[in-house]
């Protein structure tokens, strides 16, 4: 794992940590807090960055198309991506860490809503 890419799965962690509490805080109860929206406009601009510099790294050529799909359907850009710039057998692997970190995040949101009501 290159080492900006560990940094992009740290801070998506940190920021899903930062919903949760952000959440809990602010809006306790709400099913998805108004503050969610801005914290996952951050979140993709951190995906985008991070698609920004891998695919420098490997002289993968970026379209407009692409990169408007990266920040607009991210679910599915991605993986795209991941496939296209490494090949079938590195692709699936990014995409399975992809789905990971996905998880990653929504528990990390659960366990900063843990760290705010233990606050």
């Amino acid at each position: 794992m290159v080492p900006r890419t560990r940094y992009f799965v740290l801070g998506t962690l940190a920021l899903g940590f930062v919903d949760g509490a952000t959440g809990y805080f602010l809006f306790p109860g709400q099913w998805f807090p108004p503050s969610s929206f801005a914290i996952a406009i951050a979140g993709l601009f951190l995906a985008f960055w991070w698609y920004r510099l891998d695919s420098d790294s490997r002289a993968y050529r970026r379209t407009p198309l692409m990169s408007v799909a990266v920040v607009g359907v991210t679910i599915f850009a991605l993986p795209y991506y991941l496939f296209r710039s490494r090949g079938l057998r590195q692709g699936g692997l990014a995409t399975l860490i992809f789905i990971l970190v996905s998880i990653g995040y929504s528990a990390m949101g659960y366990l900063g809503q843990l760290a705010a009501r233990a606050l």
